[in-house]
C-alpha cells in the first residue's frame, strides 16, 4: 500500500488519533461488518510516507483479492491506497509481513533549491544551503555494513533494545534539485533515518567532516547524532522479503499454501 503520511499520526494504531492502521480497519469494518485487525510490516511515525508498506489480515471470504482491494480502496481516504492485494500462506509458518521480511529500504529527500517548492512541498525537506552531493555520498558509505547505531536512537527506543543493525547499502545522489539518500537495512531503530539524514546534512553544508560518521558508530551513548530532521522528507519504499513459500504472488509477497489459505496480504 502507498500513503501520504501528512495527515496521519504514524502507521500504528491510536485510539485518539488518526492514523493508517485505523484508516484501513475502518475499511475493513465496512466491507466485512466485523473488527478485524491489520497487522503492518514496519513502523512509520507521523508526517513519514509511503510507497511500499505491507500489511495482513486474516478472514474467511468468497471476495477475490483484487475486489477486496477495490473495496477498501473505495471506503477510505485519497491519501492512503492499496495498491496490490493477493492471497498468502496461513497458520503457525504462515506469512507474518513484519517478521518475515529480510530488508526494508527508505529514501529521505532533502531540496536545496532557492525557494522552498510549492508542488510537492509535503515530500522534501527544504534546506537553504547548497549541499555537496558527493561529500554526503561518500559518508554514506561508512553506514554499509553491521553497526551498533546507538548514537542514532530516538527516545522512542526501549533502554534495553538492541541498538545493532545490518545495512545493506546507503548512498547520496542529485535529481535535479532533490537530493535522495536511500538506505536499505534488516530493520531500523526509532528516528534512525532522520538521525543519520541530519548528520549527512551537516556533511554536505560542511560544518562537519564525513569522519564524523564513524566517529558516531563508535560511540554507545545513545541519542548523540541529535540533529533529527523534519519527518515529510523521509518515505518507505520497499520491503523485501526472500522467504516466497510456493512461489511469489502477484504482489511479490509469499504465496498462499497448497492448503488454500484464505488470508489476505496488501500491498
Amino acid at each position: 500500500m502507498e500513503y501520504d503520511g501528512t495527515e496521519f499520526h504514524g502507521s500504528q494504531l491510536q485510539s485518539n488519533a488518526r492514523t493508517v492502521q485505523g484508516e484501513l480497519e475502518n475499511a475493513l469494518r465496512k466491507v466485512f461488518n466485523k473488527n478485524i485487525r491489520m497487522y503492518l510490516a514496519s513502523r512509520t511515525d507521523s508526517g513519514v510516507h509511503a510507497r511500499g508498506q505491507v500489511g495482513r489480515f486474516d478472514e474467511e471470504t468468497d471476495m477475490p483479492p483484487d475486489q477486496i482491494r477495490k473495496a477498501l480502496n473505495y471506503y477510505m481516504t485519497k491519501d492512503v491506497r492499496v495498491r496490490c492485494a493477493q492471497l498468502v500462506s496461513d497458520g503457525p509458518e504462515g506469512f507474518d509481513p513484519r517478521s518475515d521480511a529480510s530488508s526494508r529500504t527508505y529514501v529521505y529527500t532533502l531540496n536545496d533549491a532557492r525557494s522552498e517548492p510549492a508542488l510537492g512541498r509535503h515530500f522534501v525537506t527544504h534546506v537553504r544551503k547548497q549541499l555537496d552531493v558527493s561529500v554526503m555520498n561518500e559518508a554514506s558509505k561508512t553506514f554499509v555494513g553491521s553497526h551498533d547505531f546507538a548514537a542514532f536512537a530516538g527516545p522512542s527506543t526501549p533502554p534495553d533494545a538492541p541498538t545493532q543493525r545490518d545495512v545493506e547499502s546507503a548512498s547520496v545522489t542529485r535529481k535535479g534539485e532533490n537530493i535522495e539518500f536511500k538506505i536499505t537495512a534488516n530493520a531500523y531503530l526509532h528516528q534512525q533515518i532522520r538521525r543519520i539524514a541530519g548528520v549527512l546534512y551537516n556533511v554536505g553544508t560542511g560544518k562537519v567532516s564525513g569522519d564524523i560518521v564513524g566517529q558516531l558508530l563508535a560511540t554507545t551513548e545513545r541519542g548523540t547524532a541529535s540533529l533529527v530532521m523534519p519527518a515529510e522528507g523521509l518515505c518507505l519504499e520497499e520491503i523485501t522479503y526472500n522467504r516466497i513459500g510456493n512461489g511469489s504472488g502477484e504482489c511479490g509477497l509469499p504465496a498462499m499454501n497448497s492448503a488454500g489459505s484464505v488470508d489476505l496480504s496488501v500491498n
